[in-house]
């Protein structure tokens, strides 16, 4: 049955990206990279309530599970050489606990950012 609605290569190249970051999410080596962050339960400033905290790696502030992201730290598509291959994609993606860091949504936010410019400056 064919689709009434065509699908742009970029719109199924964003589709496949979401389903595989998606799945990541259930990755082992991000629990575990999680939970060696973990620091105490204490009272979560925000809800009144105890909460695990985690230690960020850039900071070293102590952080609700909220606000913190394990990240990438060789990011899953380099910024200066832009996307390879799904190959190259799914073996970043799915990387082991080595590659993989614990920060809070500030400091994450920030290597973003930074990261965003050096693709902007690579193009």
């Amino acid at each position: 049955m064919k689709s009434s609605v065509e699908w742009t290569p970029a719109r199924k190249k964003s589709f496949i990206v979401s389903v595989l970051r998606g799945g990541s999410r259930r990755w082992p080596p991000k629990y575990e990279t999680l939970n060696e962050s973990k620091t105490e339960k204490r009272v979560n400033t925000l809800t009144g309530r105890i909460a695990q905290h985690f230690r960020c790696a850039s900071c070293g502030g102590e952080f609700p599970a909220k606000q913190v992201n394990v990240d990438h730290i060789l990011p899953v598509v380099d910024p200066v050489v832009g996307f390879v291959d799904w190959n190259t994609f799914v073996e970043n993606l799915y990387c082991e606990k080595g590659n993989l860091q614990v920060l809070c949504s500030t400091c994450h936010t920030e290597k973003s950012n930074l990261e965003k410019k050096e693709k902007q400056r690579a193009k």
